[in-house]
């Protein structure tokens, strides 16, 4: 993912441009050492467009952007033409040195208040030290041209210099004057020291990868409210290699990478070419070796595919070709079948670095253990997880090539370029604030980046030259043309047991998945569907995993109940004591937990046939709870309504008795009728007690114990959900939502679902014969682009801090999926 920062943050982040004769005597006093100059045409225009700009505007707390200001220089000067110039300082710092025609007002303090000018003798010379508005510069003149600088050092260099003037650079010297004088910006960066650029503005990392580049760049900048473009040349180094010398001789080819890119990845990286003949040559001179000494194990499969590519996904970078004939690329590859997955078969492949070691420095420490073909593409990846999220996101239809957002920020560039670099916004935020220095990471943190999705790089290569073009733009489409999109997959080592649940993280304030395999471990796993740990639990999970405050901090554990034990888990997957805590009598039912005015005075009910204990958060029988038990067995766990001001506790027995009482167990309603239960529970619906019988009728008791019943002509096996205002059914085929019945196709589903979030309410169902997931609001309208694929019913919540919603559902046997709902 390093190589997306690379250029975008190189190209996207400094600016320059150019003169006919005034400007070529500027360029005699650039310093020698400079690594970026910008160049100046419209000096006026430049703050315009800077100041106007969206992305620059919002983020004016951003020290890069703010450091601007402190060039006062250009506060002072009239003249509308300039070179400033950036040289490093140490490690991690630059000093700049600004150059333009001497505006003699610079040098005179005409008597202003806020400005005070000294005066230092060097070499003859005089520097002048000028303070203005709490700025201090140095400044000297040269004949008609003003040299000013953040350092006292540079002027006294270029006073020195001046009297034995030092030869221009010959790439310096060339890119200048091709670059343009119709913006108002341009900008020269010697590629040589991309990597020291990189590596000074982000010193918590380093990236070697940088290194050699290319000789100077030239890039004009066209700034405007919504957008950046930079377009310019970049010239090969006088020496025998450079990044972009690699594609000497070579023809840029269609980059196709998109295509196969899911919308969740930080990003992609192409290479293209037309020959690998003449590529493996260029490879060999990178690499400092004879082109004989480099292996020939892939010759076959190489020269027939056109591009060579990375995605950058959240846990590892796949590597991509793009083949022209993919069966010959198949043979060559070789390999067993492992795997399959959504139908398409998955392959070993034994030579795991060959790719690294024929191919570097374009791939670098690789392992290339597993593949798959699709249509033309050949994805190979170090683990079967990785090429599962590829295909499912090709199936589920959900690719950046796809994205109107995409499409908008490429429409103007060429098909075909040797390189093509895109990264995700979001992604180089995070690569930013993580590497800046420390005092930078709260202000990128923040970083207002809404609207703006990609950045995009694009290098074609020609003669000793490569065209550079980058994109940085607010999309006009709202979002991704998709509305769901697989984020994360993770397999587990032995089949799932129980379905996965979204559980609280009080440490992000996100969300964390739940769920517990056939050999009874229990996994938390992350929102990127890493695996925090497992936990060997004494038998399988009863119904859903709760959550408790036990010490009131904010801090959240996990509360579930086996057939004989009750746990509370930490953050860790540490037992919180004092439990466990065991029980000589089978327990029946999922625990019951209640927290009856929302402080935190948890009552955790147990359930052991038609016995009830009401626990505190300790573990410890609640005193003033004097319920004895039930004549029968319960079929459901006890359920705790509150109408109004009043606690109501229902209990349902197998005679067909339901209890209803109050806090201290004493019966609160009495209902005289034996109902015919089914196995649903009860809801609060209308304001009154409200389930559905056996036989599909619904069943309604208000807080008299009257009971009124009403045939929904539902067959045996229903289902029901219900919130006051809404009620969903379920039965055959068919689910009804607040009256509006659906026809869905003949299948297998689990039980409707309902989730009520940011006051929405969403309606989950899963046919899991044909693994479908569906998910519908409360006017019944199908959510855009579900069904999804998905074999259990799903948990719906926020998992991350974005404002986008996220679900957790088993995928095979023994993964999950994780989706982003956009």
């Amino acid at each position: 993912m390093k190589k997306i920062v690379v250029f975008l943050f190189a190209c996207f982040t400094i600016s320059c441009n150019h003169e006919t004769k005034e400007s070529n005597t500027l360029i005699d006093h650039i310093p020698i050492d400079s690594q970026v100059v910008i160049k100046i045409n419209n000096l006026e225009e430049a703050s315009s467009k800077l100041r106007d700009n969206n992305f620059i505007k919002n983020n004016k707390q951003i020290a890069f952007f703010d450091y601007f200001k402190d060039v006062s220089v250009l506060n002072e000067t009239s003249k509308q033409k300039g070179l400033l110039c950036f040289s490093p300082r140490g490690k991690n710092d630059f000093d700049y040195t600004y150059i333009s025609k001497l505006d003699p007002a610079i040098l005179t303090v005409d008597g202003a208040i806020t400005k005070n000018i000294e005066t230092i003798n060097y070499s003859e010379k005089t520097i002048y030290k000028i303070t203005s508005k709490g700025k201090t510069f140095y400044a000297t003149r040269q004949d008609s041209i003003l040299v000013a600088s953040s350092s006292q050092l540079l002027i006294e260099n270029a006073i020195r210099i001046q009297a034995n003037p030092l030869p221009i650079d010959k790439d310096l010297q060339k890119v200048f004057e091709v670059s343009g004088a119709d913006n108002a910006l341009s900008i020269l960066v010697n590629g040589k020291k991309l990597q020291h650029i990189h590596n000074s503005l982000l010193p918590n990392t380093t990236l070697n990868s940088l290194d050699d580049f290319s000789g100077w760049a030239a890039l004009d900048a066209t700034i405007d409210q919504n957008a950046i473009h930079l377009d310019g040349i970049a010239i090969e180094k006088d020496s025998l290699y450079s990044t972009i010398g690699i594609f000497d001789n070579t023809v840029p080819q269609e980059n196709r990478i998109a295509k196969v890119s899911p919308v969740t990845a930080k990003g992609f990286i192409s290479f293209t070419y037309d020959d690998f003949e003449v590529l493996k040559k260029n490879l060999s001179i990178a690499q400092d070796r004879e082109l004989e000494d480099i292996p020939n194990d892939l010759d076959e499969v190489l020269s027939g595919v056109s591009e060579i590519g990375f995605i950058f996904m959240e846990k590892e970078d796949v590597l991509v070709l793009t083949s022209l004939d993919s069966e010959t690329a198949s043979k060559g590859l070789g390999g067993n079948k492992v795997d399959t997955y959504r139908s398409i078969p998955i392959y070993t492949y034994q030579n795991t670095d060959s790719f690294s070691q024929i191919l570097n420095p374009l791939v670098k420490n690789f392992e290339a253990k597993y593949y798959f073909i699709h249509d033309a593409f050949v994805v190979l990846a170090s683990s079967t997880s990785a090429l599962r999220d590829i295909i499912a996101n090709i199936q589920n239809q959900t690719l950046i090539y796809q994205q109107e957002y995409y499409k908008s920020t490429v429409k103007d560039l060429s098909d075909n370029s040797s390189i093509l670099v895109a990264g995700s916004i979001k992604n180089i935020k995070q690569y930013i604030s993580e590497h800046v220095d420390e005092n930078y990471t709260e202000q990128w943190n923040n970083l207002q980046d809404k609207g703006y999705q990609i950045g995009i790089l694009q290098v074609i290569k020609e003669n000793d030259f490569a065209h550079i073009h980058g994109v940085l733009q607010k999309s006009v489409a709202k979002g991704a043309a998709t509305s769901v999109t697989q984020v994360a997959s993770t397999t587990l080592e032995k089949k799932a047991l129980t379905k996965p649940i979204l559980v609280k993280n009080h440490r992000t304030k996100g969300m964390d998945i739940a769920i517990q395999d056939i050999e009874n471990n229990l996994y938390l796993i992350s929102d990127k569907g890493a695996i925090f740990w497992k936990k060997k639990i004494d038998g399988e999970i009863l119904g859903d995993i709760q959550q408790i405050d036990i010490y009131k901090n904010g801090r959240f554990q996990l509360l579930f109940n086996t057939a004989s034990t009750l746990y509370l888990v930490d953050r860790d997957g540490k037992d919180v004591a004092p439990y466990p805590k065991k029980f000589e009598k089978t327990i029946t039912q999922p625990l019951a937990l209640f927290d009856y005015d929302k402080s935190k005075r948890y009552r955790i009910v147990i359930t052991q046939g038609n016995q009830v204990q009401m626990l505190d958060a300790e573990g410890k029988a609640v005193t003033g709870f004097g319920f004895k038990g039930t004549e029968t067995s319960l079929i459901i766990p006890p359920k705790h309504i509150r109408i109004g001001t009043k606690d109501y506790i229902l209990l349902a027995e197998e005679n067909g008795t339901l209890s209803i009482l109050d806090r201290l167990g004493r019966a609160r309603v009495n209902v005289k009728n034996k109902i015919d239960f089914s196995k649903n529970e009860w809801y609060q619906y209308q304001d009154k007690f409200t389930s559905i019988t056996k036989d599909g009728k619904l069943i309604q008791i208000d807080q008299n114990g009257g009971a009124i019943s009403q045939n929904l002509n539902l067959g045996k096996d229903n289902s029901l959900v219900a919130t006051n205002k809404t009620l969903v059914t379920f039965s055959e085929n068919k689910l009804s939502i607040k009256g509006r019945t659906l026809e869905l196709d003949f299948g297998v589903y689990t039980a409707p679902k309902l989730y009520y979030i940011n006051n929405k309410i969403y309606i989950t169902i899963t046919d899991i014969q044909a693994k479908k997931v569906y998910l519908y609001d409360s006017n019944a309208e199908l959510f855009p682009n579900f069904p999804v694929y998905g074999n259990s019913v799903l948990s719906l919540g926020n998992m991350d801090k974005d404002p986008n919603l996220e679900f957790v559902v088993q995928g095979e046997e023994n993964g999950i999926l994780i989706y982003q709902i956009n």
